[in-house]
């Protein structure tokens, strides 16, 4: 847009430098310029030319360049600010996505669509409301219905799963559901077909004792947690590296737990479970699992009974029928979620 001028910036380049004339002041070269614009198209070449086209050709970007570097966009008329009522139809249409499908619905009017990185929000929400507030009807289930993506959901009044699980596998869906409830109609669910390394059976045993711990429990000794933590990792280690993978599960713990046997004015008696580890430590002496059941075999004969006593009572809802069938094998596939 600048250039346009750029002529007119050499025009009066040219015709100041026909009114320089050597040894005159200022003044008498002001004079001499007023009379040389009285005929402005009159112009001829002096020696002072090309210097003067220069010299105002350099003025004219140096003046273009100071504006620009202090042009600001001051927003006349909104000094005050420009804030106004917001219209729900167009925060929708800024927000949303074209297939309705693909939105999460906040509001009867209102969605925004799934894609993130798109409209730069995040997709949480938090729903407050009491018992019968209608979280699950005006919110739950719709969202639900638009069967967008892979779900996780709790249920704990399976309302869900009545209202919407035929929907979903209308839709494609494959509904897999835990039930402890209802244990026999519940899809299986196996820890151990998600332990792939021996950092993993540390994470499961730790999980395992604070949520067998009740709340609000104080133990004044430590000794006793980590005794039966020493033994459950020596089970469980076992299990991961020696037993094929349909006998990697907690019925199976439940077996080797009834096979250790101890007894206390028989310091020399081995139990099955102790033939079992130390055929394991002929063929592989540097048996993580080996290891930690001899942590738990340095205790005496009665503490030894006292730690597998306490570890048997922590698993003791294994021992159940329904729950050994519950957790014998894995049905869930949750490395699944997100993929299909």
């Amino acid at each position: 847009m600048y250039l346009v001028f750029l002529p007119f910036v050499w025009w009066a380049a040219a015709i100041t430098a026909c009114a320089i004339i050597p040894d005159q002041n200022f003044i008498q070269i002001l004079e001499t310029l007023s009379e040389k614009l009285e005929q402005p198209f009159f112009i001829t070449y002096t020696p002072y030319t090309f210097q003067c086209i220069l010299i105002f050709t350099a003025a004219y970007f140096l003046g273009i360049g100071i504006y620009e570097s202090q042009k600001r966009n001051y927003r006349r008329g909104v000094e005050h600010g420009s804030a106004k009522w917001g219209n729900v139809s167009e925060i929708c249409r800024r927000y949303c996505e074209k297939q309705y499908t693909n939105n999460l619905l906040l509001t009867q009017h209102f969605r925004m669509g799934l894609d993130g990185y798109k409209h730069k929000r995040n997709l949480n929400v938090l729903v407050v409301g009491g018992s019968g507030a209608g979280k699950s009807r005006t919110y739950a289930i719709p969202n639900i219905m638009q069967c967008n993506c892979s779900m996780v959901i709790t249920d704990p009044k399976a309302e869900l799963l009545r209202k919407t699980g035929g929907v979903l596998e209308r839709n494609g869906y494959e509904v897999r559901v835990f039930d402890l409830i209802n244990p026999e109609t519940s899809w299986c669910y196996n820890p151990f077909a998600y332990v792939r390394d021996d950092k993993d059976v540390l994470k499961l045993i730790n999980n395992l004792i604070r949520n067998t711990t009740p709340k609000g429990a104080q133990s004044s000794d430590p000794f006793w947690e980590k005794s039966e933590t020493a033994l459950l990792q020596a089970l469980m280690l076992y299990l991961l590296h020696e037993a094929p993978p349909e006998e990697q599960n907690f019925p199976m713990i439940m077996e080797m737990l009834g096979s250790a046997q101890v007894k206390e004015d028989d310091e020399d008696y081995q139990s099955p479970l102790d033939i079992l580890f130390e055929r394991l430590e002929m063929r592989d002496p540097e048996s993580i699992a080996v290891k930690q059941y001899a942590i738990y075999k340095q205790a005496a004969g009665k503490t030894a009974k006292s730690i597998l006593i306490s570890v048997g009572v922590r698993l003791a809802a294994f021992n159940l029928k329904q729950i050994a069938n519950l957790t014998c094998t894995d049905e869930l596939d949750l490395y699944s979620i997100g993929e299909k």
